[in-house]
């Protein structure tokens, strides 16, 4: 990747997580940006409560990130990680994790995690997005 394109992709990436960080998804901005599979199907997809999640990340918030949706804590590593790879042209994962061994499961856990947060009732209510 080349340096004016590193540039403006750092630029576009703290504009959004700054923009992120003042304006709380689902409230006065963008209010009508709700989960197309939820609201088709009343279920919780894998991303449902991901913006609020990331939201209360953003302002140190873990516990109420938690609650909305745990995979964040999963997914803003690893895609911080895969994001740092790109802009700097270095492996930073060991080759085990492009592999299919890691692939697999990784969907596997994904898939599990979506079909038990929609599961009513303790222990896996505490997987649904707060409302």
């Amino acid at each position: 990747m080349g340096s004016s394109s590193v540039k403006i992709l750092l630029v576009v990436l703290a504009v959004a997580v700054t923009t992120y960080y003042f304006f709380y998804p689902s409230i006065n901005f963008l209010p009508d940006l709700q989960c197309l599979f939820h609201r088709a199907t009343g279920l919780y997809c894998l991303g449902c409560g991901g913006q609020r999640a990331f939201h209360a990340l953003l302002h140190g918030h873990f516990a109420v990130a938690a609650q909305n949706n745990l995979l964040v804590f999963l997914v803003v590593p690893l895609v911080g990680l895969k994001f740092l790879e790109e802009i700097t042209g270095r492996k930073t994962f060991p080759e085990f994790f492009y592999s299919r061994r890691f692939l697999l499961p990784l969907v596997v856990f994904v898939i599990v995690f979506t079909v038990l947060r929609n599961i009513p009732g303790p222990p896996f209510h505490y997987l649904a997005p707060a409302e």
